[in-house]
């Protein structure tokens, strides 16, 4: 089926969709409420790259909107939107480094100390479809971006420049109890961590756009989802509670890991992917598995949360298929290296959370754990192997007044300590069988809050990597806003014993397999940046 074709479906079925919704709600006499409210920004980020020069010239401008319905039976009726269009200036002004022409072949070149006349790996291809029409056809709707899908990453055919479009209502039950309804492409939000996703999983998210530093509000993929809301509001036992269902109906999509060519290719996944065999040999990745959309296909999800004094809990359960890609060795395991299948597998994920508000401490205490079922991780001889993983986030938060500092705003701190447990773990697995990744988030607030500075300093403890972002945020007035950053990482550089044999060659190799090992941290450890935005918001 042709682009064309996709993207007009696409646009049929959305407005089919949303008007069906319209007659459920019966909103067919419906009346406008009041105007349009919009707001938004325009803003540019650029930052310089050490030893590479500009690695981003991006250019945004995001409005949003909301306007109120009147219907009969129905309360708080509103149609909500995010609209967003990014140009990224750097594959024009840097494209020596980026692009199709990129002369940055591939990271581990620049880090693994290794000879490039022996490595095992060729260098990726940039952009593989403006550079390679087989390449492209094996990799086939997965990091096959051609150089304006980049440089215009929000148009596309899934519609990305819509960040959200959806109608909501409640129904008042008879109960006493409120029913809400939700449809269109939204981002459905579960937890509250930073960097790192525990429960959080239902939307696929773009690395692309600055790998794992970016707000995940502003890196999430949106998704056609259902959610129904019923909350019940306070009982005997609990002080509020509400049950929701999400049902997320769109084609499958897995997260974005970055095109060869990018300036952010999280764990060097695109040109991974996009390299074959040294010597002329066969390519790395034979075909990607491609999930028809089908009911069968369709994931779903519901969490109940409530709260109990000064503390916040939820129960969360969700059917999903696993967002990182898992390769399959073409032919079974124990096959030649070279041939692999991408796959997506399906999982299952029970979780929960709790967050608690200590008066004593004047702090929040929060909690987030995920058990999943099916994921499929990385493996040297076979590829990879199923196994159940445990995660969890515990994070504490608090405001401190620190008078020495000058201000008698408080301070904010936050850290987070995020664990990953594989019950099934291998020896020849890259990934650790525990591994632990510690955040660090300290904001300090002056004149009057215009003026903010704060660090981020995050270490994942396997691959003995940080990262140290400083920055401050100032607000000139009420529109004018402009931010000066520092992202410098550190350590990484670990080896990883492979062959074709399985065995462990002289010296030890680092490829293809160190980049899990050394994490989005330590592999991203050449890409020290200064950054400075300016946004305009109306």
């Amino acid at each position: 089926m042709s682009k064309t074709i996709i993207m007009t479906m696409n646009k049929v079925a959305a407005g089919v969709a949303m008007g069906v919704t319209a007659m459920s709600l019966g909103l067919s006499t419906a009346a406008v409420a009041a105007d349009t409210e919009w707001a938004g920004f325009v803003e540019n980020a650029t930052y310089v790259r050490d030893g590479v020069g500009l690695s981003k010239f991006r250019n945004t401008a995001q409005a949003e909107f909301s306007k109120q319905l009147e219907t009969d039976g129905w309360d708080n009726v509103s149609i909500n939107g995010t609209l967003r269009a990014t140009y990224d200036g750097v594959y024009d002004l840097n494209s020596d480094e980026y692009g199709k022409d990129a002369q940055a072949n591939y990271l581990g070149e620049n880090w693994h100390g290794q000879d490039i006349s022996t490595a095992i790996l060729a260098p990726g291809t940039p952009l593989p479809c403006e550079n390679d029409p087989q390449l492209c056809n094996n990799l086939d709707g997965y990091m096959d971006q051609s150089e304006n899908d980049v440089r215009y990453p929000d148009f596309n055919d899934q519609l990305d420049f819509i960040r959200e479009l959806y109608i909501s209502a409640d129904k008042q039950l008879d109960s006493g109890t409120v029913l809400n309804l939700s449809f269109g492409k939204q981002q459905v939000v579960w937890g509250k961590t930073d960097l790192f996703r525990v429960l959080d999983v239902i939307n696929p998210v773009d690395y692309s756009r600055h790998n794992i530093y970016d707000e995940l509000e502003d890196i999430r993929i949106p998704q056609w989802m259902l959610t129904a809301e019923w909350r019940m509001g306070p009982n005997k036992v609990f002080d509020d509670s509400n049950f929701s269902l999400v049902w997320n109906i769109d084609k499958f999509r897995p997260s974005n890991l970055g095109t060869c060519g990018q300036p952010y290719a999280i764990l060097d996944g695109g040109c991974f992917f996009a390299s074959r065999i040294n010597g002329g040999g066969p390519y790395v990745i034979n075909d990607v598995v491609d999930y028809e959309w089908s009911l069968r296909n369709t994931q779903f999800g519901a969490k109940w949360e409530g709260v109990y004094g000064d503390t916040t809990f939820s129960l969360n359960a969700l059917h999903y298929r696993q967002q990182l890609p898992s390769i399959h060795a073409l032919g079974g395991p124990g096959s030649n290296f070279g041939l692999f299948d991408i796959h997506f597998p399906e999982v299952n994920l029970l979780g929960g959370s709790i967050d608690y508000y200590s008066m004593d401490q004047d702090a929040v205490w929060r909690l987030e754990t995920a058990y999943t079922e099916g994921e499929e991780l990385a493996r040297d001889t076979d590829g990879y192997k199923k196994t159940d993983m445990l995660r969890y986030v515990i994070g504490f938060d608090k405001n401190i007044i620190i008078p020495e500092l000058g201000t008698n705003s408080a301070f904010l701190l936050s850290t987070q300590l995020f664990g990953e447990h594989i019950l099934d773990h291998e020896r020849d697995m890259p990934n650790k069988k525990d591994n632990w990744i510690a955040t660090l988030l300290f904001k300090g607030f002056y004149m009057n809050n215009r003026l903010s500075p704060q660090i981020i300093i995050a270490h994942d403890f396997a691959a003995e990597a940080t990262a140290v972002a400083p920055s401050i945020d100032y607000l000139i007035n009420d529109h004018w806003k402009v931010n000066a950053a520092f992202n410098i990482k550190e350590g990484g550089k670990k080896t990883f014993p492979w062959s074709v044999a399985g065995g462990a060659p002289a010296g030890g190799q680092t490829e293809p397999l160190a980049r899990f090992l050394n994490g989005p941290i330590g592999v991203a450890n050449q890409e020290d940046e200064f950054q400075l935005s300016v946004r305009y918001s109306f």
